[in-house]
């Protein structure tokens, strides 16, 4: 089925199964922040989960984090990389967990469906994802049940206007403007002498939903421009640029000494380093728009004693590059020599 985002999906999800009040949702623990306020807005309990540095659920948290309360994890596939998930997915099974994957990072190509074993897997195609269509969320549903109880909901939404739709083109088109290899660091540069913070003014420019009223916000059918924006993106988007991106991340990698996962599409290529300011400001002087995660936040934890560090850690240190598959070997090398005087040993 297609939703207006993977957070409208989320939200729908949850009134469509209508878990006891008080019931526990556990989340990855780094993830956008309004994944927790929708849990809490059905009257659950976010709960975290927490990461390693290449963004894997730490199983040893994870059971950690279950009680008799607990009733679903969604899994954030973070950055590109996709999360092994048959250890999580016994675990989940012997408590009578919902898995849910949130796959609005890891896009590779249409007609994948996530994990089998999972019981919804949520791909965004929002204004910065993979073949963007400037919102809209495709979900898979293993329970056909589910399934139509979800769209019976969708079907009582009201539709997403044309004109909203179209004022959300118009700003990304004028964001695209200034957003180009050769004019995003003198605008970040504009940006910062008037003394606005770039990576938070980006942040509230690209936002999908803002304010108090969420539920509204999210409780809306995609418009058809949407719906067929979305399917002209599915048709004709170039997937090789995918199969590009994916070999910058390798050439990167063996550049700085750092190997991945083979399904990891590097859909941005995110550095944990000690240093994460020094390292910034130095790819920014040579002309690299490096940025911070300023998009995500750490889920709270109502009991201190199970606060993420690995999670906070990778938010506070994390560098993320710039990354788009035109961009050429040379710039991707001299990132590389950047990294390594910087962080000779970056995680």
């Amino acid at each position: 089925m297609v939703a207006l985002s993977v957070r409208s999906a989320f939200d729908l999800a949850l009134r469509a199964l209508e878990l006891p009040s008080g019931s526990e949702v556990l989340l990855t623990a780094l993830t956008v922040p309004d994944m927790a306020r929708i849990v809490e807005m059905h009257g659950l309990v976010p709960v975290p989960v927490d990461i390693d540095e290449d963004g894997e659920i730490r199983i040893a948290s994870l059971n950690g984090a279950i009680t008799s309360k607990s009733r679903m994890i969604v899994v954030a596939h973070l950055f590109g990389h996709r999360s092994a998930l048959d250890d999580l997915l016994g675990i989940a099974r012997r408590h009578n967990l919902l898995v849910v994957e949130d796959l609005a990072q890891g896009f590779h190509r249409v007609g994948e469906c996530g994990h089998p074993e999972s019981d919804l897997a949520m791909f965004s195609f929002g204004p910065i994802k993979t073949a963007s269509a400037l919102g809209g969320a495709v979900v898979r549903v293993k329970s056909a049940a589910l399934c139509r109880t979800m769209s019976e909901l969708l079907g009582t939404d009201p539709i997403q206007s044309s004109t909203a739709f179209a004022r959300r083109l118009l700003r990304f088109t004028l964001l695209k403007t200034v957003s180009g290899e050769r004019t995003a660091w003198l605008f970040r540069r504009c940006v910062e002498r008037l003394g606005y913070d770039f990576d938070t003014l980006a942040n509230s420019v690209t936002r999908g939903f803002t304010g108090s009223n969420l539920a509204a916000q999210l409780r809306r059918q995609p418009s058809t421009p949407l719906l067929r924006l979305l399917r002209r993106r599915w048709r004709t988007y170039d997937f090789a640029r995918i199969a590009r991106r994916t070999e910058m991340g390798r050439r990167f990698g063996a550049r700085i000494g750092r190997s991945h996962d083979p399904s990891h599409s590097f859909w941005v290529y995110p550095l944990v380093v000690d240093a994460p300011s020094a390292l910034r400001d130095r790819l920014r002087d040579a002309g690299f728009d490096a940025t911070h995660l300023a998009r995500m936040a750490v889920v709270p934890a109502a009991d201190a004693s199970r606060v993420p560090a690995g999670a906070r850690r990778v938010l506070e240190r994390m560098v993320v590059l710039p990354w788009y598959p035109d961009m050429p070997d040379d710039a991707i090398d001299a990132m590389a020599r950047i990294v390594g005087t910087i962080e000779p040993n970056p995680a």
